[in-house]
């Protein structure tokens, strides 16, 4: 279908209507309307999120707020349901995410309109509202904050021996494969306390396509978890742990085949080092938040793998 532009149907004296559509129980039609828009502003291909929500991965709360112009999606804000556990408690908060207008369309007021809409349905029912990105100053006006995030260093533990490994690397499109990893998310035990999301499965399905995390997935039978790790030069980088109960960061060491004298930890990790030390450097964060954190904002990091 073919759309006039807006500026010469006015001067003919035709008015293109904008109409705002939310879908708090996200319909197929409009849920396809979205895709040109995900593909035109972040490149993600049609196929690709055909085939997100043909495997079920596709989160059932996803609720967007899109403005349509005749049957055109041409800028969307949606929001998701998010557990949390903050300062020892369980907290349901809300996040923003496929923020999104069309090249064509920007600089029209589309995405205040949609963002004060949208923070306005939030205000009464969550306390807190989160989102990610790589422009703080677009949110700001809005009352979102920076959440300053760290890298956690620990030298305690190092492996100067290869071992054989016992690790089995996993590949999410196969069947018995997605079974390990929707095992281990069913009964996920929280590597923080302090700070960390919560049954975050439908964005780490989602990043999953990205290749960078998908050969770093690894599962430990003998701990029954799932490991997503790198060790580069010399350094365990630890990017996420999902195991069914508390596990030390040493349990988890001894399963690296690899040789290191250094462990980097990319997430919140309480409940994984306890026992030990860490030194912590700050990191590139891309983490908002509007609303006050329920805990003395010490050392935290949101792990890229729930990335939203």
């Amino acid at each position: 279908m073919v759309y006039l532009d807006e500026q010469i149907l006015r001067k003919v004296g035709i008015t293109v209507q904008i109409t705002l559509q939310i879908s708090r129980s996200l319909q197929g039609e409009h849920r396809e309307a979205l895709y040109p828009l995900f593909e035109q502003v972040f490149g993600i291909p049609t196929s690709m999120l055909e085939d997100y929500y043909s495997r079920g991965f596709w989160n059932p709360d996803y609720c967007p707020y899109t403005l349509f112009k005749e049957k055109q999606a041409v800028a969307n804000v949606s929001v998701i349901p998010m557990k949390w556990m903050m300062g020892g408690k369980i907290v349901i908060a809300a996040g923003i995410q496929s923020v999104m207008t069309l090249p064509s369309e920007r600089g029209q007021g589309h995405m205040t309109r949609l963002m004060r809409h949208v923070l306005h349905d939030l205000k009464d029912n969550y306390s807190h509202v989160f989102l990610q990105t790589e422009n703080p100053a677009l949110y700001k006006k809005y009352g979102f904050v920076n959440v300053e995030e760290h890298i956690f260093i620990s030298n305690a533990i190092k492996n100067n021996k290869v071992r054989e490994c016992t690790l089995r690397k996993l590949d999410y499109q196969k069947e018995e494969d997605l079974k390990v990893i929707q095992s281990c998310f069913l009964k996920q035990y929280p590597n923080s306390y302090i700070f960390t999301p919560l049954s975050y499965q439908h964005s780490f399905y989602l990043n999953l396509y990205n290749p960078y995390l998908a050969e770093k997935l690894y599962y430990s039978d003998s701990l029954d978890l799932l490991l997503v790790y790198l060790v580069e030069d010399g350094i365990l980088k630890l990017f996420d742990v999902i195991g069914k109960k508390r596990i030390s960061l040493h349990d988890i060491c001894e399963q690296i085949p690899e040789l290191f004298t250094e462990v980097e930890i990319y997430f919140t990790p309480d409940q994984l080092t306890h026992s030990y030390p860490l030194q912590y450097k700050k990191k590139e964060g891309t983490l908002m938040v509007k609303g006050e954190l329920p805990f003395d904002q010490g050392p935290v990091a949101y792990p890229f793998t729930a990335s939203f």
